[in-house]
């Protein structure tokens, strides 16, 4: 009986023995192994190239101006940047890795583009090639293209382990397209006038890539004799990046009346003094903005600016009859009514200060003949009307 159970025991040892371990697989001898990673950078370069044209935005047509009288004229220069694409390329490299064991043999890598093209990869070696277990091989490459088309880059290596036979093959692939450019050609621009001066500029790119700019300019304008003038006023481009310069030209016909003159209105003269804010007409000087108006305690200019207030007939008048005088002295021809409301006005203005009360019927007579004045201020009778 003891014999027995030491046979059995000796069994069960032999049985467990043979068996492989809870949860462990059977080792398997590991192989050659190629993988290939791929880099694709695209480019290209944009080229602009600009128009331009300028207008005149203010006045709308020919200038009427009385002797001395300023106006600001104001441009408008528009240009646009028209983009042109080309020398699209694209460059990257191909890594080659043995990942396996022992060494393996590389044929020459095929490199190819979606849309046909061969791609030529310097890889600094021979092939066939041997590479040693863990080293890689990098190439690179650098392929102009006809067109800025999206493509997929693919690369297969060709590859075994005696040299002679090339049975297993390694690819990768990269697809890219031409969004952003690599190099931008006059992609900006200088704007000048050198007889203006620059005001605004306003700037917007298309989907497309076109560039639009509105660059807008003012520039004062006088002449003090009478005759037919034209201004002209250019502006020019020059492009950043290769100099390149375009130009464009408008003109303003201006009239100064040699005969019966022009009027202003008595906005333009209280605007127009040696105190601003627009440039000074020496016909003030025929008056004096600081002389004082009458009976009123007030110069001039600060009777021109002091509104009628509850519509107060002496400044109703005052206004008028100071501009009609200012349009006189600056050569402006009058009429006969004109002369009448004139003189009616200085006897009123000898007689009465701002706060007298006024009789219904004198009230209205200085407004009739304020109107009289009015109309010829505003070229409604009498002379023309000056551009203001």
């Amino acid at each position: 009986m003891r014999y027995g159970y030491s046979v059995l025991l000796a069994v069960g040892l032999l049985a467990a023995c043979s068996g492989s371990p809870q949860g462990l697989q059977p080792q398997v001898a590991a192989g050659p192994e190629v993988a290939v990673e791929k880099t694709a950078n695209p480019g290209f370069t944009r080229v602009y190239t600009w128009t331009i044209a300028k207008r005149v935005t203010d006045p709308a047509d020919a200038l009427l101006l009385a002797p001395g009288q300023a106006y600001r004229v104001e441009y408008a220069v528009d240009l646009v940047g028209t983009p042109t694409d080309r020398d699209f390329q694209v460059e990257g490299t191909v890594t080659i890795k043995n990942t396996g064991v022992g060494a393996v043999v590389l044929k020459a890598p095929t490199d190819t583009l979606s849309t046909g093209e061969a791609v030529h990869l310097s890889c600094g070696v021979d092939f066939p090639y041997t590479l040693a277990e863990g080293a890689s091989l990098v190439c690179t490459y650098s392929q102009t293209l006809p067109d800025g088309k999206p493509r997929t880059n693919t690369v297969t290596v060709p590859w075994g382990t005696d040299g002679t036979s090339f049975p297993h093959t390694a690819s990768a692939e990269k697809a890219f397209a031409f969004q952003e450019p690599s190099q931008v050609v006059d992609g900006s621009v200088t704007v000048s006038d050198p007889s203006a001066t620059p005001t605004q500029a306003t700037s917007g790119v298309s989907p497309e890539g076109v560039i639009t700019q509105t660059h807008l300019f003012e520039r004062w304008v006088r002449f003090d004799a009478c005759g037919e003038y034209e201004v002209e006023n250019t502006a020019t481009f020059t492009t950043h990046t290769t100099g390149t310069q375009g130009s464009a030209s408008a003109t303003v016909k201006v009239t100064v009346p040699c005969q019966g003159g022009c009027t202003l209105t008595q906005g333009y003269w209280k605007t127009h003094s040696r105190y601003g804010p627009a440039p000074y007409d020496a016909t003030w000087a025929g008056i004096g903005e600081d002389t004082p108006f009458y009976l009123s305690g007030q110069s001039h200019l600060e009777v021109l600016w002091t509104p009628p207030a509850g519509g107060n007939a002496y400044y109703i008048l005052a206004h008028q009859f100071i501009a009609a005088q200012l349009n006189v002295l600056n050569g402006a021809s009058t009429t006969p009514a004109v002369d009448a409301a004139l003189a009616w006005a200085d006897q009123f203005f000898q007689t009465y200060k701002p706060s007298d009360p006024l009789s219904k019927a004198v009230a209205n007579q200085a407004k009739g003949y304020a109107s009289t004045l009015d109309a010829y201020n505003n070229g409604l009778a009498g002379p023309v009307h000056c551009s203001e």
